[in-house]
């Protein structure tokens, strides 16, 4: 179905739509900071990466942009779980072994491991191959899942891990990674980073980069007023994702009324009648306490 404002704003695309199109891709400077840290985690071959970022502030789009730029890499093979929520670690094990098409398999888990550890140092030492596995929604991996990764980070020669694992995760993950149980798995991590919210002067760039995309470059049609920005930046708290929402649902509403200007007062009108989506508060202290004692119940 065509999309109703389109004609209105003489659009070839949607430009705010949520579905991950690389055309519209943004590299903010957190982003890019984020990319690059990994990027050099990855050739130096440490091992471990995790990327942090709060609901709707880009993790999974720089897991995508970092897979699209390691795709054009002949020495490095990689594969991505964007689900890695298995219910056991054999189970994941398996998928991983899949995706990076091990001719060997074990219906026996210790075995299992030892073949991919084989298959790693093969092509890791032989081949001179860098191996990387990326993991989006790292959060949802469960302990023993969380365990097999680091027995996986423990396959290394005198000078390199045979594996470079990087995870994606929301910010809670980094308060389960305070346990003791995971002291082991946050010492092999060589980085961290976080991926932080947009400035005001971000959120219009990345407003007007994706209306130039969508536009066939004419940003002369732009039609978020200043202070419609400066709004969309308040109510979306910094998040890209919700200022993206915020932005198609304010368009929808001017064609509706027939405007071809948005301004502060439409901005306010739709979040009014749409809601702020990825805005809740940060987790409150007695929370967290409460989600480390589950996991010292679990052990």
């Amino acid at each position: 179905m065509q999309i109703p404002y389109l004609d209105h704003f003489t659009l070839l695309d949607e430009p705010y739509s949520t579905s991950p199109n690389p055309r519209y891709l943004y590299i903010s400077p957190t982003h890019n900071l984020a990319l690059e840290k990994i990027k050099w985690t990855i050739a130096a071959r440490r091992g471990l990466a995790i990327c942090f970022g709060a609901v709707g502030t880009g993790k999974t789009t720089i897991a995508r942009e970092l897979a699209a730029r390691l795709e054009d890499d002949p020495s490095v093979s990689y594969v991505s779980i964007t689900n890695p929520n298995f219910p056991t670690a054999n189970q994941l094990l398996r998928a991983i072994i899949q995706e990076y098409e091990v001719g060997q398999t074990s219906k026996n888990y210790l075995e299992l491991l030892s073949i991919f550890k084989n298959f790693l140092a093969e092509r890791a030492i032989t081949q001179k191959k860098t191996l990387v596995l990326l993991i989006d929604e790292a959060q949802t991996l469960k302990p023993p899942l969380l365990e097999m990764l680091r027995q996986l980070m423990n396959y290394e020669s005198n000078d390199q891990k045979f594996l470079q694992v990087v995870l994606f995760a929301q910010e809670e993950f980094r308060a389960r990674l305070q346990h003791p149980r995971y002291r082991n798995l946050v010492n092999r991590t060589a980085m961290s980073s976080s991926i932080e919210t947009l400035s005001l002067s971000e959120t219009e760039a990345m407003l007007k980069h994706r209306w130039w995309v969508a536009s066939n470059g004419n940003k002369n049609s732009f039609p978020f007023t200043d202070d419609a920005i400066e709004q969309i930046f308040t109510y979306s708290k910094g998040i890209p994702r919700t200022q993206i929402i915020i932005a198609d649902n304010a368009l929808l509403a001017a064609f509706l009324l027939q405007e071809r200007s948005i301004n502060a007062d439409l901005i306010h009108q739709v979040v009014k009648d749409r809601g702020s989506p990825d805005t809740q508060p940060e987790p409150e202290p007695q929370t967290i306490k409460r989600n480390v004692r589950k996991e010292e119940s679990k052990k």
